[in-house]
C-alpha cells in the first residue's frame, strides 16, 4: 500500500534530476529486465521501484550501454517497452506509459543481412509501446500494430538499429553490420576480450568471408586478408599446405580451443567449424604462451551449439584446378634447329644433319625422331577436387550442441588414379548449463582421417612423400621433346627420367594414413559466494596414429620393336608406423568485476602437458619377385629402426587487466615456463608483458568531434614484453635434450669382467655444459586505431620492434675439428633485430539496397643481424660480404654483372675470370676492387631476400538483393630467387633448350636478349656465364587476384517460399590472374622453387549452400 501511494504521488508530476554523473556500462546478452535494473542499481547506487509482475512479463533483450548516465540508460530501456520513469533524489520509479490501444493492422516482413544471410531472433518493436515480436528461423515476422502507420524499431546485436514505417505490403528489412560497435568478441590467449578493451596487437578474421571458399586448407583462406600475416604457397600438390608467417617470423604457434596443437591439426581444420580466428602478433598478446610463442600465435575458437530450433547446413564445392603457368616448350624440330645454329656459330659444323632435321620437322619417323608432348601425354587438362560439409546445431537452456563433418577429395594433375589426398574431419561440441548449480560443462570430440598416395619414384624419401610430385613434374617439364616416351606397342621406353614410365600403373607407390582424435572436457563453476569469480577446469587428450608404406619400384622399360622388358630395377619396400598422445590439463581462476568506473579482469592458469611417442620402421631391398609384402623380400638385406620418447612441460601464468571508465586500460601478463630441454638450474623461465590503451575519443573534449562524426573512435595502445625461445641456432629446431650431461651410444660389444657382464659404450658424443638457458626476445609495439565518418572509415596502424639475444649455439671457442659435439652456450654477443609496421584501412557503407566494403592491408618487415652467431672472423672483417651489421636482407654474395660484352674492345679492356674462350655476348662482371681480375675478392652482397619485406592485400565485398561478390587481391614486394641449372642451361647439350625462352640468347643479330651467349659446353668459355652472380636472380614481386567469388541466394527473391533459411550458389576462382616479372620464365612468383616443380594451382569452382 505504501508503495502504491509513493508511485501515485510521483506520477502526478515529473521531477527529473538535472545531473546524473554516474557512468553506466552494461553488456548483457538475452537479459531479462529485472537483471538489467539490478545491475543499474548496483552501478548507480539508486533505489528502483517497479511492479514485479509487469517487469517479469517483459521479453528478454540484449543490452549494450557505454558511458551513459542514469537518465540515458533508463530512456534507452523503457522506450521499447512502452514504460515511463521518474527520478527523485536517489529513487527511481518505473511505471506503464498511458496509451490508447487501437489495433489497426498486421505488418509482415523478413529481415536479412546485407550479405543476404537470414537473421533469426531479431527484435521487432512498435515504437513507443511494449508491442513486439522476434523473427523466426526463416527471418520472417508478423506483428499486429497498435497504432496505424506506426514505426517499427528493428534491432539485433552486431547490426545498426533501424526504424521502419509500417506498411500493408510485405517488408524486407536489410540490416547493416554495426562497425561502430566495439563489443566485437576477440579471441585472445586463454580467453576472450572485446575490440574496445584490447591492449595488444591482435588481427581477427571474418569467417563469413572464408568458410565458403573452395580452398583445401584454412591457411589459404587467410591469404591477403590480415595485416602482419603473410601466407605463402610453395606447391599445389595434393595435401600441400601453405605456410603462415607473422611479421616475417618462422612457424607460429597454433592454439585450438585453448589447447596447443600442431600446424597440421590447424591446416586440416574445417573452415565451417571455426567461430573465431585471431592472430596474436606482439608480446602482450603472446606472453601467456611463453616460450612457444616467439613467432606469434594463431588462436581458433570452434563453433558451439546455440539455443533454438535445429539448424542444418550443407554445402558442396566441385573444383577444377590446373597450374597457374605451363612452361612453353619447343618442338623437337625447333630445339634441333637451335642446337644446329649454336654449333654452326661456334664450330662451323652441324650437330644434326639436314636429313635428320627434316625427319623432326615432318614427323616421318616418330620412333627414332620423336616429338613428345610430355605435358599432354602425362597431364590432365584439369584436376578434380570435391568438398562436402555438413553441420547441425541446436539446443535448449540445458543442452546445446554443434556437430560438423567434412569430406575433401583432391586429385593430382597427373594422368593417374594412384595420386590423391583424401580427408575426413569431424567435430562434436556440447555445452550443458546447470543454472541451479552455477555449473557449465563442455565436451569436445574432434579429429580427422587423412589418406594420401603419391608415386615412389626419383629421389623421394619415405619421410617426404610430397617430394615425389615435384620429382615427376620436373621430369615432365625438363625432359626434351626428342626423347621417346613409348615404343610402337605403347610400352614405356627406357629413356632416363621418363615420366610416362614413372606413372605406369606397375610403378611403385607411397601410401600413408593419419588418424587424429582429440577429446576435451571442460567444467566452469561460477562462485555463488563472490560475484564475478569463476573456477574452470579443462582437460584435453590428443592421440595420433600414422602408417606409411612405400613400394619403390620403377616399371620396366621396353626397346623399340620389343615387348620384352628391360632395365627393370629391383624393388624395395619400407613400412613404418608412429603413434603417440598428449595430455593437457589446465586449471583456471577467473575474476571479472565492475566497480562503478573501475573494472578488473583476472585470469590465472596452471597448465601441464605430458606427451609420448613411438615410431618403428622396417625395410627390405633387392626383391627378386614383384610382390609388395615384407615377407617376400630377402632377409639378408633388411633394416629395422625404432624410437620412443616422453616429454613433459608445466607453466604458471596470469593476466590482470585494470580499466577505468572503459577509457583507460592497463594489462599485465606473466608466464613461468618449465621445460625438460634445459639444464636443471635453468629449466624454468619467466616471461612477461605490459600493455595499455587510451581511448581518446571518449574524452569530453572530443565530444564535438564525435557528434559531427569527424572522430568516432580513436585509441592509442602500446606494449612491451620479454619472451623466450628454445631453438638451437645451428639446426633451427628445438634444442636437443640433455646437452648438459655426457651422452654415450651403446656398443653392441660386451665383455665379461670378473664374472660380470659389462655393456660396451662408445666415446662421449658431446661436451656437456650446464649453464645454457632460454633465448630472450624483447618486443615492443605501439599502435593507433581510429574510426571516422560514422565509423564507415576505420583502421589501425602498428609499429613494432623485436630484439633476439642469447642464441643457443655450439661454443665458438672450440673447433669443429674436435670431432665431438660442441657444448651448447648462449652466445650473448649475437643479436638479431626486426622492425616494421603493418596497417589496415576499411570503408564500409550501404547505398539503398547496395552494400559494399573495401579494405586494404599492408605489412613491412626489415631485419638486421647486429652480430651473427656463426660468421667467421674473416668474413666479419669484410665490409662487402659480411652479414653482421647490414640492414635489410639480401640474397647472398656473388658477382655484380655489367651486362654483356658487346665487342672485342670490351673483351680487351674489361677484367674477366681466369680462363679462356671469352667472346662477345658473354657476361661481364664488375671488377669491384679494381685489381684487373675477376675472382672471389670481387664478391659483393647481391639481390633481395627470398622472403619479401612488403606484403599487401585488397579485399572487396559487395552485396545487392541476394547477390554477393567477394574479392581478395594479394601482392608482395621485392623478392629474389636464383634460376636453377636447367633454366640457366648448365646441362649437357643433348638436354638443352627445352623451353622457348632459352632460344633468346645473345647473337650478333640479337643484341638485346634475355640470356647471354650460348655455348656447346660450359667449358668453352670457362663457365663464365654460369658464375654465381646477380644476373640469374629473378625478381619475383607480384600482384595476384587471389580469390573471387560470386554468389546468389535464391531465398531472397526467386524461391522465397521454399523451406530453407538460405539457398545460395557460388561461382569461385583462385589465382586467376597474376602480374609478375617471373612469368617470362614460367615460374609462379609465390612459389619457392628455382626450377620447375609441382606448381601452384589456379581453380574454378561451383558450389551450393543450403541451410534449413
Amino acid at each position: 500500500m505504501k508503495l502504491t501511494v509513493v508511485i501515485s504521488l510521483l506520477c502526478s508530476f515529473s521531477v527529473y534530476a538535472k545531473g546524473y554523473s554516474q557512468s553506466i556500462n552494461l553488456h548483457l546478452k538475452n537479459a531479462d529486465m529485472k537483471t538489467v535494473l539490478k545491475e543499474i542499481k548496483k552501478q548507480a547506487g539508486y533505489d528502483i521501484f517497479y511492479n514485479v509482475e509487469l517487469i517479469e512479463s517483459l521479453s528478454k533483450k540484449d543490452v549494450y550501454l557505454k558511458d551513459v548516465n542514469v537518465k540515458q540508460a533508463l530512456e534507452s530501456l523503457t522506450e521499447d517497452y512502452g514504460l515511463d520513469f521518474n527520478i527523485e533524489d536517489r529513487m527511481i520509479i518505473i511505471f506503464p506509459r498511458k496509451e490508447t490501444v487501437a489495433i489497426q493492422t498486421v505488418v509482415k516482413g523478413k529481415v536479412v543481412s546485407v550479405d543476404g544471410e537470414i537473421l533469426q531472433g531479431v527484435s521487432i518493436i512498435e515504437k513507443g509501446t511494449t508491442n513486439g515480436t522476434t523473427t523466426d528461423q526463416d527471418g520472417n515476422f508478423s506483428l499486429r500494430m497498435i497504432k496505424s502507420g506506426g514505426i517499427l524499431i528493428v534491432k539485433t546485436l552486431g547490426f545498426v538499429a533501424q526504424e521502419i514505417v509500417s506498411s500493408d505490403s510485405f517488408l524486407t528489412v536489410t540490416m547493416v553490420h554495426d562497425v561502430s560497435q566495439l563489443d566485437e568478441v576477440v579471441v585472445q590467449a586463454y580467453g576472450t576480450t572485446t575490440k574496445r578493451k584490447t591492449t595488444s596487437s591482435i588481427a581477427t578474421l571474418d569467417m563469413s568471408n572464408v568458410s565458403s571458399l573452395p580452398v583445401q586448407s584454412i591457411n589459404d583462406g587467410i591469404a591477403g586478408r590480415l595485416p602482419g600475416v603473410i601466407v605463402t604457397a610453395s606447391s599445389g600438390a595434393p595435401g600441400a599446405k601453405s605456410s603462415i608467417s607473422i611479421r616475417g617470423g618462422l612457424t607460429p604457434l597454433y592454439v585450438i580451443d585453448d589447447v596447443i596443437r600442431s600446424s597440421n591439426d590447424f591446416s586440416n581444420l574445417n573452415p565451417n567449424d571455426i567461430e573465431d580466428l585471431s592472430i596474436l602478433k606482439d608480446a602482450a598478446a603472446t606472453a601467456l604462451y611463453g616460450v612457444s610463442a616467439a613467432n606469434g600465435v594463431v588462436v581458433v575458437r570452434t563453433k558451439k551449439g546455440k539455443e533454438g530450433k535445429m539448424s542444418v547446413s550443407y554445402s558442396y564445392n566441385h573444383i577444377f584446378s590446373q597450374p597457374t603457368l605451363f612452361p612453353k616448350r619447343v618442338s623437337s624440330y625447333e630445339r634441333a634447329s637451335t642446337i644446329n645454329r649454336l654449333y654452326l656459330d661456334e664450330t662451323g659444323n652441324r650437330f644434326i644433319s639436314e636429313e635428320d632435321l627434316e625427319k623432326y620437322r615432318t614427323g616421318s619417323d616418330p620412333l627414332n625422331f620423336p616429338n613428345t608432348d610430355w605435358q599432354k601425354l602425362t597431364m590432365k587438362d584439369f584436376a578434380a577436387e570435391k568438398r562436402h560439409d555438413l553441420s547441425v546445431t541446436s539446443g535448449t537452456k540445458l543442452l546445446k550442441y554443434y556437430a560438423g563433418v567434412s569430406y575433401y577429395d583432391q586429385g593430382s594433375i597427373l594422368k593417374t588414379d594412384k595420386n590423391y589426398n583424401k580427408r575426413i574431419t569431424y567435430r562434436l561440441n556440447t555445452t550443458s548449463t546447470f543454472e541451479k548449480l552455477n555449473l557449465t560443462a563442455t565436451t569436445g570430440f574432434d579429429g580427422y582421417i587423412e589418406n594420401n598416395s603419391v608415386p615412389a619414384q626419383g629421389n623421394v624419401g619415405f619421410d617426404d612423400p610430397s617430394g615425389a610430385y615435384s620429382t615427376i613434374y620436373s621430369h615432365i617439364q625438363n625432359t626434351p621433346t626428342n626423347a621417346l616416351a613409348m615404343n610402337e606397342f605403347g610400352l614405356p621406353s627406357t629413356h632416363p627420367d621418363n615420366p610416362f614410365r614413372e606413372l605406369d600403373p606397375k610403378s611403385g607407390y607411397n601410401k600413408g594414413k593419419s588418424k587424429i582424435i582429440n577429446v576435451n572436457l571442460g567444467l566452469e563453476y561460477a562462485a555463488h559466494f563472490l560475484d564475478g569469480l569463476k573456477f574452470k577446469f579443462n582437460g584435453t587428450y590428443n592421440t595420433y596414429y600414422n602408417t606409411r608404406k612405400m613400394w619403390s619400384y620403377l616399371a620396366p622399360g621396353y626397346l623399340i620393336g620389343s615387348k620384352v622388358p628391360v632395365n627393370a630395377n629391383a624393388p624395395s619396400l619400407t613400412v613404418g608406423q608412429g603413434e603417440g598422445g598428449m595430455l593437457t590439463l589446465q586449471g583456471y581462476v577467473l575474476y571479472k568485476k565492475q566497480f562503478g568506473d573501475h573494472e578488473i579482469d583476472f585470469t590465472g592458469v596452471y597448465e601441464q602437458q605430458q606427451s609420448d611417442n613411438s615410431n618403428v620402421r622396417g625395410s627390405r631391398v633387392n626383391y627378386q619377385i614383384i610382390y609388395d609384402q615384407m615377407v617376400a623380400g630377402p632377409a639378408t638385406d633388411q633394416s629395422v629402426s625404432a624410437s620412443e620418447g616422453e616429454e613433459s612441460r608445466a607453466a604458471f601464468l596470469g593476466r590482470l587487466m585494470y580499466g577505468f571508465k572503459s577509457r583507460y586500460s592497463v594489462e599485465l601478463s606473466f608466464r613461468r615456463d618449465g621445460d625438460y630441454l634445459f639444464p636443471p638450474k635453468s629449466q624454468w623461465g619467466s616471461f612477461y608483458a605490459v600493455s595499455g590503451n587510451y581511448i581518446l575519443s571518449d574524452e569530453p573534449f572530443m565530444q564535438s568531434l564525435k557528434d559531427n562524426h569527424i572522430i568516432d573512435f580513436l585509441k592509442l595502445r602500446g606494449s612491451f614484453g620479454v619472451l623466450g625461445d628454445k631453438k638451437d641456432f645451428s639446426s633451427g629446431n628445438n634444442i636437443s635434450a640433455f646437452q648438459y650431461v655426457s651422452a654415450y651410444s651403446i656398443n653392441p660389444t660386451a665383455w665379461v669382467i670378473n664374472g660380470n657382464l659389462v655393456q660396451g659404450t662408445s666415446e662421449p658424443a658431446n661436451l656437456p655444459n650446464s649453464t645454457y638457458s632460454w633465448q630472450k626476445i624483447n618486443s615492443r609495439n605501439i599502435a593507433l586505431e581510429f574510426g571516422t565518418l560514422n565509423n564507415k572509415l576505420n583502421g589501425s596502424f602498428d609499429f613494432y620492434y623485436t630484439q633476439r639475444t642469447g642464441f643457443v649455439v655450439g661454443d665458438p671457442r672450440f673447433s669443429q675439428t674436435l670431432g665431438i659435439g660442441l657444448p651448447r652456450i648462449n652466445f650473448e654477443d649475437a643479436e638479431y633485430r626486426t622492425e616494421g609496421y603493418d596497417f589496415n584501412i576499411n570503408w564500409n557503407d550501404k547505398i539503398q539496397g547496395f552494400s559494399y566494403k573495401v579494405g586494404f592491408n599492408f605489412t613491412y618487415s626489415n631485419s638486421l643481424w647486429a652480430r651473427t652467431p656463426d660468421e667467421s672472423e674473416a668474413n666479419l672483417k669484410n665490409p662487402y660480404t659480411r652479414r653482421s651489421g647490414i640492414p635489410g636482407s639480401f640474397y647472398g654474395t656473388g658477382y655484380q654483372n655489367l651486362g654483356f660484352y658487346t665487342n672485342n674492345s670490351d673483351l680487351l679492356l674489361g677484367a674477366h675470370i681466369a680462363g679462356a674462350g671469352f667472346a662477345a655476348g658473354d657476361l661481364q662482371y664488375n671488377d669491384a676492387n679494381g685489381d684487373g681480375q675477376i675472382n672471389s675478392d670481387d664478391y659483393r652482397r647481391i639481390g633481395s631476400s627470398t622472403f619479401p619485406r612488403t606484403n599487401y592485400g585488397v579485399t572487396v565485398d559487395l552485396g545487392y538483393k541476394g547477390f554477393s561478390l567477394s574479392t581478395v587481391i594479394q601482392g608482395a614486394g621485392s623478392r629474389d630467387r636464383n634460376l636453377g641449372p636447367v633454366l640457366q642451361g648448365d646441362i649437357a647439350i643433348v638436354s638443352r633448350f627445352p623451353y622457348a625462352f632459352q632460344a633468346d640468347y645473345w647473337r650478333p643479330d640479337n643484341s638485346d636478349p634475355l640470356l647471354p651467349r650460348a655455348v656447346t659446353a660450359p667449358s668453352v668459355n670457362s663457365r663464365n656465364n654460369l658464375q654465381t652472380s646477380d644476373f640469374y636472380l629473378l625478381q619475383s614481386r607480384y600482384l595476384r587476384l587471389k580469390y573471387i567469388q560470386l554468389g546468389y541466394d535464391f531465398k531472397q527473391s526467386i524461391l522465397k517460399n521454399i523451406p530453407f533459411q538460405q539457398l545460395k550458389m557460388f561461382l569461385s576462382g583462385t589465382n586467376l590472374l597474376t602480374f609478375s616479372n617471373s612469368k617470362k620464365f614460367f615460374i609462379d612468383p609465390e612459389s619457392d622453387t628455382s626450377n620447375y616443380q609441382y606448381p601452384i594451382q589456379r581453380t574454378i569452382a561451383i558450389g551450393i549452400n543450403a541451410t534449413f
